[in-house]
């Protein structure tokens, strides 16, 4: 009879996650080698590759973590006593340090989203990021539909394009945003002094821009200063700000 494993399944995987986030850590998200992860871990290779299959495969392990973590920030700024067009607005001003899992998140997921990545992992875990991008999304139009047929508009435009236009319009901002400042604060990030990860002020260019784009539609309160204020004491109770 084989000897029962030292490590059940669910600690196993928690222990070649971590040993992969070190790993990552002292080198990066394209450099870190499974090799190394096996010995982090003190586990053999076949342990970790009844884990994942691929590098690829950890890589998506883990940016499944970042998402969900992400996810459930969201959900809890989203159930917040505030008007749907202040909720959106809310996402806008967590503090980006809130919403990171790991130290790595833009790179890993900008990398677990590359076409190559995606196309050398496997289907299991290429099927729960796509869940987990798909559960995301649909707390926003959840959010916004609810809101809607509370009566929070003052007339009803077609739904589905509405939720789709502000989803869509509101991700390319922020996401955008961020890129942008990216490129910006090259010189900085190589001096370690960028504010990347320092909550947006309540009259940054991309507030400004969002409150103009949530005020082009009817609501019935829209989104004022006030607003700004209400939201930022909300997300500062939640310690999310």
């Amino acid at each position: 009879m084989a000897p029962a494993p030292k490590y059940d399944k669910e600690t196993q995987q928690r222990m070649i996650l971590n040993a992969a986030e070190q790993c990552i850590n002292e080198s990066s998200v394209t450099d870190f080698t499974m090799a190394k992860v096996s010995l982090l871990a003190g586990l053999s290779m076949g342990s970790i590759y009844k884990f994942v299959q691929t590098k690829e495969d950890l890589v998506m392990a883990l940016a499944y973590e970042s998402f969900t973590h992400t996810s459930s920030v969201f959900k809890q700024v989203l159930s917040l006593p505030l008007s749907t067009p202040e909720r959106m607005l809310a996402v806008c001003l967590i503090s980006p340090q809130k919403l990171k899992r790991f130290s790595f998140d833009y790179e890993l997921q900008s990398y677990s989203t590359n076409e190559a990545v995606i196309k050398r992992a496997s289907e299991f875990w290429t099927n729960k990021i796509i869940k987990s991008c798909d559960g995301c999304e649909n707390v926003f139009k959840q959010a916004l539909i609810d809101g809607i047929e509370a009566g929070e508009l003052q007339t009803t435009p077609d739904l589905h394009d509405m939720v789709e236009e502000i989803i869509i319009t509101g991700w390319a901002l922020t996401v955008g945003y961020e890129q942008v400042l990216r490129v910006q604060q090259t010189k900085q990030i190589v001096e370690g002094t960028a504010s990347l990860l320092t909550p947006l002020e309540l009259n940054d260019p991309v507030i400004r821009s969002t409150v103009r784009l949530l005020n082009s539609y009817p609501w019935q309160q829209p989104i004022t200063q006030d607003s700004l204020v209400r939201i930022e004491k909300e997300l500062q109770a939640l310690e999310l700000r």
